[in-house]
């Protein structure tokens, strides 16, 4: 049985991909971003998992990073964005196909200005606790 990484990944994307962030921030949401995308978007990025299995059930604890990029002059608007995924993702109940979501918890945020001196990098982690069917 699968610990489900990608249908977490689906749910978050899903959870994230809503007109609070892509129509109100004008923030656009993705896995993979291509070149010329107009900031600020959201990406989803690396994760890590280990075992979390029972007895009877395949379980997995998994960290999800998430990364917000802005080139809005000072972090207001990283904050903002920060904020709305953390009201979309903490403590609350999404669907993940396959398997059952016992938690998803806010871990930290940290927010730095990249090498190119005009953008903004957010980065926030999020633990998610999944448990077989």
């Amino acid at each position: 049985m699968s610990v489900g990484q990608f249908a977490l990944q689906s749910s978050i994307y899903t959870a994230l991909n809503v007109s609070a962030i892509t129509s109100t921030l004008s923030c656009g949401v993705y896995d993979e971003v291509v070149e010329g995308n107009s900031y600020p978007f959201i990406t989803l990025g690396e994760e890590t998992v280990s075992d979390y299995s029972t007895k009877n059930l395949v379980g997995a604890e998994s960290t999800v990073n998430i990364h917000i990029w802005s080139r809005y002059k000072g972090s207001k608007e990283t904050k903002l964005i920060m904020d709305k995924i953390h009201d979309l993702l903490h403590d609350v109940s999404l669907t993940v196909t396959g398997v059952n979501l016992i938690n998803l918890r806010f871990e930290y945020s940290d927010i730095m200005r990249d090498p190119d001196g005009i953008t903004r990098h957010g980065v926030m982690r999020f633990r998610a606790i999944t448990l077989g069917t």
